[in-house]
């Protein structure tokens, strides 16, 4: 996470002796002069905590403190005032202030006062799991508890809720965080993979197994494993995964003799594992010894506060990362983000945000750029867009995706959401039209 914190001058100097004290507490200190310096540095890099002076006449007073909520909500803002505005002290508060100060204030208290504004902040782990949303952060309070002892966690919920960035997070608040985080997907891997995969083979184990491998239980010693939608996991290998449960150990394929292991166990699941269980799909055993610590992530319409929050975060990840420096959402597009239903949860939203800063027009993201013809007229999504026929925006998404991607056919379709066969077949149907 950024230790920067941005100082907006009043007049040239007025927050000197705040900011030096500020360096003295370890933290990165920026000093603009105008506005439109401290937007583009939030845009543009990552950013701690801002500091205004409300003097500095062009920000408008309050007017900044709110370009800065629809640009980035998640970045704490302390305004300072050369005298008290009860009136203005309040309205900042209730726009999402941090604080608002006297400019006269001892320097050194305003400077401790930043550092307890940032240390959350930057204290955060990689893999950050964030949340406005008032039972999602008291989850977060009681599992930073849990995540200090050995108890196994289940997280269930819908496909693309965050369940893995919790479980990193989990990981990360732990007494293991300095060891490894491996993750594995049981529905990706066929079943005689799979256990290759988990436990390791021996060499000669089976045909192709022409060297010893380690499997990821032993790789994640000293640290943690996820084993995502662990429902997908077989039977058989079911109860060979509760047997590394009971005793701590793995047998390779192949072995001769078990590998004690030192591993901390979460996992994920988009099923009713309750059902599973029932229908015998999964062993009830093995569902008791990893619901220790059940947890289950509401889907995203459930959270609707955490939709402009999620937006602003992945718009700042993604115009750093593609070099893209937009200047935030055109009007409505916040308001249609937070009226769609988000079927896809977290996960749809941040590919819609990152395909939006790709495939952009102008300075800023509007709704066409973000909601691609298919979710038009989607329960919450206007239809009264001004909508061309499908195969023209197609044919246009397709070729702005191959500009950004450099003609790189693999990277467009990772873009466009589809699969390199589609996008074969797509251009070769407007090749034969004439078209391309």
């Amino acid at each position: 996470m950024s230790t920067t914190v941005v100082f907006i001058n009043g007049t040239p100097g007025s927050l000197h002796e705040v900011a030096q004290r500020v360096r003295e507490e370890g933290l990165n200190v920026k000093i603009v002069g105008r506005k439109e310096e401290a937007l583009a540095w939030i845009q543009q890099r990552a950013v701690a905590c801002i500091v205004a002076d409300l003097e500095n006449k062009g920000l408008g007073r309050l007017e900044f403190l709110r370009e800065v909520q629809s640009l980035a909500p998640f970045i704490p803002v302390i305004l300072l005032s050369e005298k008290a505005h009860l009136d203005e002290a309040v309205e900042a508060i209730k726009l999402g202030a941090e604080d608002y100060r006297l400019k006269d204030t001892d320097p050194t208290l305003l400077a401790q006062i930043i550092k307890e504004t940032v240390s959350p902040l930057i204290e955060e782990p990689e893999g950050d799991f964030l949340t406005v949303d008032p039972k999602l952060k008291a989850l977060l309070v009681k599992l930073k508890a849990v995540a200090k002892s050995q108890a196994t966690v289940l997280i269930t919920g819908e496909s693309g809720t965050g369940k893995e960035v919790l479980a990193r997070w989990i990981h990360n608040q732990s007494d293991r965080a300095r060891g490894p985080f491996i993750a594995v997907n049981c529905a990706a891997l066929p079943e005689h993979l799979l256990e290759s995969e988990l436990f390791g083979h021996e060499k000669g184990a089976f045909t192709g197994a022409f060297t010893r491998k380690l499997g990821k239980f032993e790789l994640a010693h000293g640290g943690t494993i996820l084993l995502d939608e662990v429902t997908e996991m077989p039977l058989r290998l079911q109860a060979k995964f509760l047997r590394v449960l009971q005793e701590g150990e793995v047998d390779r394929v192949g072995g001769a003799y078990p590998i004690k292991i030192n591993v901390r166990v979460l996992a994920t699941t988009n099923r009713d594992i309750v059902k599973e269980v029932k229908a015998g799909h999964f062993r009830e055993d093995l569902y008791f010894r990893l619901n220790v610590i059940p947890v289950n992530l509401p889907p995203l319409r459930q959270r609707r506060g955490d939709i402009r929050l999620l937006a602003q975060h992945f718009l700042h990840e993604f115009t750093q990362k593609y070099q893209r420096p937009l200047a935030g959402f055109d009007k409505g597009v916040m308001e249609a983000l937070e009226e769609y239903s988000w079927p896809g949860n977290v996960r749809e939203l941040r590919n819609i945000v990152e395909r939006a800063v790709l495939l952009a027009h102008g300075p800023k993201i509007t709704l066409q750029d973000i909601f691609p013809p298919e979710l038009r007229g989607t329960r919450g999504v206007s239809t009264d867009l001004g909508i061309r026929p499908l195969k023209e925006v197609e044919r246009e998404m397709i070729l702005k995706a191959l500009k950004v991607a450099r003609g790189n056919r693999t990277r467009a379709a990772e873009i466009l959401g589809i699969s390199v066969r589609t996008l074969r077949n797509k251009l070769q149907a407007y090749r034969e039209a004439g078209l391309f």
